[in-house]
């Protein structure tokens, strides 16, 4: 099993949700945290939860960033390898979810859908790639959706982006393996975020995932023998997607 004591961890969407429960399960676990969002005061609620519940020591290191604004995501790699020279993880986490008629998108939103879950995601592992294969390791996540790979009425960009995000990885994955650079999916059914609405949330609770759960998973995934490629993993409720 691999052990995660003292790796260097960036977590993307790190305030709230999947990205907030993974940080207090890696914390868990010894990792040295990196909390990306795009409000530092969330950031700093995150980080304070993330020792209190946890009972880590270690203070996370909080770097603010838009993953939709390329100078945004040049200034916290910046930060960040300044502070630690690079990361041996990185969980892709941000992203944003718009959930609407496909002739009633705007072009607004069509675009910060592909900004947030496919440029950002793949400006963030480009830059923590390049330090991973000087190095000869390091794990790349994101956290996809099932939406990449099933078809949901009202999903069509989110869809689209989450899809583009999957092909990206698949490539990136074949020309990265050689590096000793792990590229691994999860594909993520209905949880329990604020990507639903209250009254969803409220109506669906029993049949849905938490963010927890998911944490337990990726640090299960994380923490698997060096040898294997843990490439696609997919995580749907007990009963089935909603």
């Amino acid at each position: 099993m691999t052990s995660l004591l003292n790796k260097i961890v960036w977590i993307t969407g790190g305030s709230r949700g999947i990205g907030l429960a993974s940080a207090i399960a890696l914390a868990e676990k010894g990792t040295r945290l990196i909390l990306s969002s795009r409000n530092r005061e969330d950031l700093l609620k995150a980080a304070q939860q993330v020792r209190s519940v946890s009972g880590s020591s270690a203070e996370p290191l909080i770097v603010p960033c838009d993953v939709t604004k390329p100078e945004s995501v040049q200034a916290a790699w910046k930060l960040i390898h300044e502070q630690f020279g690079g990361v041996d993880m990185l969980i892709n986490n941000a992203g944003i979810g718009i959930f609407k008629p496909f002739l009633d998108l705007t072009l607004e939103e069509i675009s910060l859908s592909l900004d947030a879950n496919i440029k950002g995601a793949f400006l963030c592992a480009q830059a923590a790639a390049r330090g991973m294969q000087e190095r000869g390791s390091g794990v790349i996540v994101s956290l996809n959706s099932v939406a990449a790979i099933k078809i949901f009425n009202g999903a069509s960009i989110y869809a689209a982006s989450k899809a583009a995000l999957m092909a990206a990885n698949r490539v990136m994955r074949e020309e990265l393996r050689g590096s000793g650079i792990k590229v691994i999916d999860l594909f993520v059914g209905a949880t329990e975020t604020d990507i639903w609405s209250p009254a969803n949330r409220e109506e669906f609770r029993a049949r849905m995932m938490q963010p927890e759960d998911i944490a337990t998973a990726l640090v299960t995934t994380l923490e698997l023998p060096q040898r294997i490629m843990p490439e696609e993993i997919v995580l749907r409720p007990q009963g089935g997607d909603l």
